[in-house]
């Protein structure tokens, strides 16, 4: 169910000279919960924004709210508690430019089969990664150490791990660990003028330092997947 477009007309009580303004906000859809007031709101297509408007007043020193299904039947009332209210015509065209905007990209995305909300949380969990993350000069540092501790491999193995490992960072190391995606590294690899079995080795390598990044939480997921170059750059 897609969240409401309500509109609000914020009246102010007669001799306040503020201005008056009409405007767009996003509410979830009310679902009848106990601690919620239910609204019925009549659509013809389920997956289309559904408009309402809501004025919002006082009412002896109280906070109070009314819906209306017109923008009419809302002005009219507002004008009830304050003969002087006036629409904001700049603040119209912003309530109309973000409804079409929700509609085109709740279209967009119905083409997928997926929702507002699913864009939502999935915009929200790669910013959530975002910020656990670290450069990639970081990972390599923190990965070499972490190596070298648990004497995994021989001086040469870690030399050589250090040595390819560097490389990457010159390449990407001011670069944040979950922004590097599979395209650019598998770019960068070709872009070596190393043989078929040298490149393959250093994806060997930079995967593991991916594994790493999981391990640690800089990243959902290693970007580097099991596969070989098998063509040599053009």
């Amino acid at each position: 169910m897609l969240p409401l477009l309500k509109s609000h007309l914020q009246v102010n009580a007669p001799g306040n000279e503020r201005k008056i303004t009409l405007h767009p906000t996003l509410l979830p859809a009310i679902t009848g919960a106990p601690t919620t007031k239910k609204i019925d709101m009549p659509r013809s297509d389920a997956n289309q924004p559904r408009v309402k408007f809501v004025v919002n007043y006082r009412d002896a020193s109280r906070g109070k709210q009314k819906i209306f299904a017109t923008e009419e039947e809302a002005i009219a009332f507002a004008r009830t508690k304050n003969p002087d209210f006036r629409c904001d015509p700049i603040r119209e065209s912003e309530a109309d430019e973000y409804a079409r905007m929700l509609e085109e990209c709740n279209n967009r995305l119905n083409e997928y089969g997926k929702t507002i909300k699913d864009a939502t949380n999935f915009f929200i969990q790669h910013l959530e990664a975002e910020e656990k993350s670290c450069t990639m000069a970081k990972l390599v540092d923190e990965f070499l150490v972490a190596t070298q501790n648990e004497r995994a491999g021989s001086q040469f193995e870690l030399d050589d791990l250090r040595f390819h490992l560097m490389a990457f960072v010159k390449r990407f190391g001011r670069e944040s660990v979950a922004a590097i995606t599979s395209t650019r590294i598998d770019d960068w690899l070709r872009s070596l003028n190393l043989s078929i079995v040298r490149r393959n080795h250093c994806r060997r390598l930079i995967m593991r330092a991916f594994n790493f990044a999981v391990q640690r939480g800089y990243t959902s997921s290693n970007p580097v997947f099991a596969r070989f170059v098998v063509s040599r750059p053009v």
